[in-house]
């Protein structure tokens, strides 16, 4: 998530001794830390997540924990991306409703910026990458300009293609492989999962995703 809400959410964390970093308006690693800082010395639940009850905590209105009825199904937007590895946060619309996540790590690129077909993949998970809070799925990428059935997806940061994208809650460690990795609790996963499983039914089984 990124703008003047976020901006508020860091000066807010800021007034009430936690620090976001610069109050630019981008909800990166250092304002989640905040926020989980924050969580943890009021007896919240830690989760990284400004919903409700933080913001509550914090004396403002605002609800990280994702809905946008105005944003444009089929779009991920990046929060910049790093010329090399690295991880970039973003939010990503489907059904109506709009999510944070997280992508790539200090030695793993991010999620290529591109033109993706979304499919079903695996809908419950145990695997500690792919959980969150109890919660794992995974929904595949492939490159929308190639044959079906191809995972692969160029990445000039690279210099060669990368495979098996695919979007999954952000667990384990924060950051991912590459994948686009869904920030949130176990609620939050769960409605998710729905909101991709509805988009994909409406749309035939697949689906186009901008990545920008």
């Amino acid at each position: 998530m990124s703008g003047q809400s976020v901006r508020q959410l860091q000066d807010s964390l800021r007034a009430a001794g936690f620090d976001p970093g610069a109050s630019d308006g981008k909800f990166g690693p250092r304002t989640e830390r905040a926020v989980r800082d924050y969580q943890r010395s009021k007896g919240l639940q830690v989760d990284g997540i400004a919903g409700r009850r933080t913001m509550g905590a914090l004396g403002g209105a605002s609800d990280f924990s994702g809905s946008q009825p105005n944003a444009a199904n089929g779009t991920a937007r990046l929060n910049g991306v790093p010329n090399g590895p690295g991880m970039t946060t973003g939010s990503i619309t489907v059904n109506g409703r709009t999510y944070q996540f997280n992508s790539g790590s200090g030695s793993r690129y991010s999620v290529p910026p591109g033109e993706y077909r979304v499919m079903a993949h695996r809908q419950n998970r145990s695997d500690a990458g792919f959980v969150r809070d109890g919660v794992g799925y995974s929904f595949a990428l492939e490159d929308a300009n190639r044959r079906r059935g191809s995972d692969s997806m160029y990445d000039a940061r690279a210099g060669r293609d990368r495979t098996a994208l695919r979007i999954h809650p952000d667990g384990g460690a924060t950051g991912t492989a590459g994948c686009i990795g869904i920030v949130g609790d176990a609620a939050t996963q769960r409605q998710f999962r729905a909101d991709m499983n509805a988009e994909l039914a409406r749309n035939g089984g697949t689906y186009t995703l901008n990545v920008r």
